[in-house]
């Protein structure tokens, strides 16, 4: 794996940033998520127009850090991972469809527990936090049984906005004899494919909290100095600098290995060592940024809190650290 972008992903990436810096407001972050869609449809046709939901698992990464700089919301990383994961989607959605996954059953610790209900040519189930499933026309649905699709405007499907802490909308969608045809594909990797994307949309969240947290410590003075000159707050956002990093090279190196361009790439080896070194390294990212802050950046005015809320939820979601750590070590050898 070559760790330099190549001339086109470093264009690709110049123009995600541009689109963000151009589009996206901390102002405007906070109009979308309190929206009903929870995204902008101008936004959303631009990131098709642009491709973006076409592109292979690193450069969907590369675009996904550039829009998590922003937080700005979007299906983008749901429907661009599942497209990646699950090719015979494209047969079921049009080029500017949204697409989700749901796969949270009620009483289920994460995503790949059970017991998924049962399909055959119709499902009944209930499933939560599915991400822009009031956008989306098409729906991956887990069952015992696979994965089906589902269409929510073709009767039996109703969905309802959940609050969460994260910035995505996301919705609790109810089925009840709702038509489903199956869809060649493993949960596991359409997981695997959205909680890379996810984390690379983390990195870049994690890197906005970063630059208010250094602009902060040039600006705060006491004792008639920035606060940035002293020890203790430098060496946090030196701590934090190290951090998102490393993520970022962790995920880099998980999207590699989802493209299958290299045969001896280990697809488990590198999305967990990633989820699980990540998951808690970016709960630190985000405690030293509330430290350099104090209780400002605790407050629901302040921009941080758009960036931190997005850490926590990240944190949340695509498994534990327990999880992924174990899967690690099944992965080198530690577990039969």
């Amino acid at each position: 794996m070559d760790l330099f972008p190549t001339p086109e992903q470093a264009l690709l990436l110049d123009t995600a940033r541009q689109f963000a810096a151009r589009s996206v407001t901390t102002e405007t972050v906070r109009t979308l998520e309190a929206s009903g869609p929870g995204f902008d449809p101008g936004h959303w046709q631009a990131m098709v127009d642009l491709g973006w939901t076409e592109l292979a698992p690193l450069e969907l990464a590369l675009v996904a850090d550039a829009l998590g700089r922003a937080a700005l919301p979007s299906p983008l990383v749901i429907t661009g991972s599942l497209r990646n994961a699950l090719p015979d989607v494209g047969t079921r959605a049009a080029p500017d469809a949204v697409v989700t996954l749901a796969a949270l059953v009620p009483d289920a610790r994460d995503e790949w527990q059970g017991p998924h209900p049962t399909a055959d040519a119709t499902l009944t189930a209930t499933y939560l936090l599915a991400p822009y499933a009031d956008a989306a026309s098409v729906i991956v649905a887990a069952t015992a049984d696979g994965l089906v699709t589902i269409d929510p405007g073709a009767g039996g499907v109703t969905t309802r906005r959940a609050s969460v802490i994260g910035g995505d909308a996301t919705s609790r969608v109810d089925c009840t004899d709702a038509s489903a045809i199956p869809l060649a594909g493993s949960l596991t990797s359409a997981l695997d494919h959205v909680a890379v994307t996810a984390l690379a949309y983390t990195v870049g969240a994690a890197e906005g909290a970063l630059d208010l947290s250094v602009q902060h410590a040039r600006d705060r003075e006491q004792f008639g100095r920035p606060i940035g000159s002293f020890q203790a707050v430098a060496h946090r956002c030196a701590d934090m600098r190290a951090e998102i990093d490393a993520c970022r090279l962790l995920a880099w190196r998980a999207a590699w290995a989802l493209t299958g361009d290299d045969a001896d790439a280990d697809v488990e080896f590198a999305v967990s060592s990633a989820l699980g070194y990540a998951k808690d390294a970016f709960r630190r990212v985000a405690m030293h940024a509330h430290q350099v802050h104090g209780a400002i950046g605790f407050s629901s005015e302040h921009d941080l809190q758009l960036f931190t809320r997005r850490i926590k939820a990240f944190e949340l979601t695509a498994g534990s650290t327990a999880r992924h750590q174990e899967r690690f070590a099944t992965a080198i050898g530690l577990r039969g």
